[in-house]
Formats: structure tokens, C-alpha cells, sequence
């Protein structure tokens, strides 16, 4: 990205001396704003925000040739989102603004990296703004703008956000998303079904819920409910990260005894019968059960033997599934 910037300097400067021909225009910018996105660099954000604001000064001062248009905004928002910076929800906004601000019309992919980078940005009210933009969306599609309906992934990032939220209530919030993006598909209206991203997302949202033992009884209610129905569904399944997410609601929100060790028992059999045992989902259900079941459900003969036990001891029936590709959507 910097080898990149300092191209554009030095073509800069070659037109500024008489060379026309090498004279940067809006898809030369745009390919360096593209490279920062990429780079993950802690400053890609700035830098590619820099860029912008250049080619907005030189268009207002009468080059047509540099105006941004979509591709540039929405690189630079990605800019933010790709480095996880706490304020880039907030600067993703500003760059909104600027971008309406002459005249260019945000699309499909700009708003849904907005929505991830409320996600990351795990803001007192990041999902509410999450949502705001999601509904934004469904209502321009729904007047007739088709290029906006929206995704599996406009709809699970929503979800997401409310999951890494601080908010109260948030596991209802994140159940009710889901709820409308299946009324939506139900009807028609969009092309995609959630996926066992989505679900895990609600999952998530669940786990991570904190309050009262009322708020927390609800969000249990709503994690099993979430997990029951993916399980019992035809077209989706849980995966290792369901597994481990559901041992986390099960770990934080069920109070201690025989319905929690039932729970746990029955959860993990599903995930050893299933085949998506990783270390993840082991650890969680560890935590989430007293050694004596651990032991039992591992078919180790002490509680210490099976504290120790790690995933590379297990039968390869017990993980034979788990998919270690990368994930989009990934839930932690």
C-alpha cells in the first residue's frame, strides 16, 4: 500500500511537470484506497481516508477526472473495518457524510460494511445503530431500489453486532433480526436463508448476555430455542462453533445443577455424534460441566485424567468434521 501511494505521488508529480498522459484519475486513487483496505495496516483507515479527502478538494476545485465514486467510499469505509479500530464505526459515518455530501449514492456493499464496523466497534448502542442501517436498506429495496436487498451477510452482521454489544436485551434483539430475515425469505421478498452463521450469531448474543438472573433465564430461552431449531432443521447443522458458542450460554447462563448437567450431557453428545468436537467446543464444555460428568462424558476414569485430556487424544470419530478453513462471520 505505501509502494502504492508513492506511485501515485510520483505520477503526480510527472503530470504537475508537463507529463499529461500519466495524470491520476478517480480508478488510479481508488486502486491505492483498495491497497490500504487490504493492508491491514493500523493507519490504512487514515490513509485511505486521506485519499479521499484529496480527490474531494481536487474535484471541487474543478477535476471531474479524481471525483470518488462508490468504490472509493466503500474501500475507505472497508479501510476501517479491516483494522478493527474502536472509532472506525463513527469515522465509517463521516465518510457516509462525505460521500452524500457530492452527490455519490451509497450501494449494497457500503452499507453492510458500515453495519460490520458498528459490530467492531462494541459501542453502548452499536446494534441499535447496526440495526438502523440494516432497516435503512430493507426499506429502499422495498421501494423499489432491487440493487439493495439485502444479504445473508447484511443480516448476520446486524446480528453480530448486537452480539458483541454491551446492551441490555440484546439476545431478544438478535433473536428478532433472525426473525425478520426468514419472514423476509419466507416471502419472497429476499433470496437469501440464514445460515449457521446467523444462528450462531444469536447464540453469541446469548452467551455474552449479562443482568439479572430474569435476563438471563430469557436469553437461555432463546439460545436453546435458536440451537433446537438449527438442529432439527434440513438445510443447516451446527458446526464446531455453534457447539462451543452453545456451551458458552449454557456455562453463563444456566444456574448449577441437574438441568445444567443435562443440558451439557445432551449438547455434547449431539457434538460428538455430529463429529465437530474441536478445542474450543472441549474447553467450553468443561467449563460448563462438573468434572465428574467431564469425566463420564469422555470415558475417562477420573475427573483429573479427563481434565487433562486434550482434542489431539480424541477418537477421530469425535472431530471428524470440523472444518478449519477460514470462516466468514466468525463468532467469538
Amino acid at each position: 500500500a505505501l509502494r502504492a501511494e508513492i506511485l501515485l505521488k510520483l505520477m503526480w508529480a510527472m503530470y504537475k511537470r508537463g507529463n499529461k498522459s500519466v495524470k491520476p484519475n478517480v480508478q488510479t486513487f481508488t486502486s491505492v484506497i483498495s491497497a490500504w483496505a487490504k493492508s491491514r495496516d493500523n493507519k490504512a483507515g487514515e490513509k485511505a481516508e486521506a485519499l479521499i479527502d484529496k480527490m474531494i478538494n481536487l474535484y471541487e476545485k474543478g477535476d471531474n477526472d479524481v471525483r470518488p465514486n462508490v468504490l472509493s467510499f466503500t474501500s475507505a469505509i472497508h479501510a476501517y473495518a479491516r483494522i478493527g479500530a474502536r472509532d472506525g464505526a463513527q469515522r465509517g459515518e463521516d465518510l457516509l457524510k462525505k460521500m452524500k455530501s457530492i452527490g455519490v449514492k451509497p450501494n449494497l456493499q457500503t452499507y453492510n460494511v458500515l453495519i460490520s464496523l458498528w459490530g467492531n466497534s462494541q459501542q453502548l448502542g452499536a446494534g441499535k445503530k447496526a440495526e438502523s442501517i440494516l432497516t435503512k436498506l430493507e426499506d429502499e429495496f422495498l421501494n423499489g431500489d432491487k440493487d439493495m436487498r439485502p444479504t445473508v451477510v447484511s443480516y448476520t452482521s446486524c446480528i453480530s453486532a448486537w452480539a458483541k454489544s454491551p446492551d441490555h436485551g440484546k439476545a431478544e434483539r438478535a433473536s428478532a433480526v433472525l426473525g425478520r430475515m426468514k419472514e423476509m425469505h419466507a416471502l419472497g421478498k429476499i433470496a437469501d436463508r440464514p445460515n449457521e452463521f446467523s444462528y450462531t450469531a444469536v447464540i453469541n448474543a446469548c452467551a455474552t448476555t449479562y443482568g439479572d438472573q430474569d435476563e438471563k433465564q430469557d436469553a437461555f430461552r432463546i439460545a436453546y430455542s435458536t440451537f433446537k431449531e438449527m438442529s432439527e432443521s434440513d438445510d443447516l447443522s451446527p458446526n464446531h462453533v455453534t457447539y462451543s458458542t452453545f456451551f458458552r450460554a449454557i456455562s453463563k447462563l444456566m444456574p448449577n445443577g441437574e438441568k445444567k448437567e443435562s443440558m451439557v450431557s445432551a449438547a455434547f453428545r449431539l457434538c460428538l455424534r455430529d463429529g465437530q468436537c474441536d478445542s474450543n467446543s472441549l474447553f467450553h464444555m468443561k467449563n460448563a460441566a462438573t468434572p465428574e460428568l467431564v469425566a463420564d462424558l469422555l470415558g475417562c476414569s477420573d475427573p483429573s485424567e479427563a481434565a487433562s485430556l486434550t482434542v489431539d487424544a480424541l477418537p477421530h470419530e469425535w472431530t471428524r468434521n470440523i472444518n478449519h478453513a477460514p470462516r466468514r462471520n466468525n463468532i467469538k
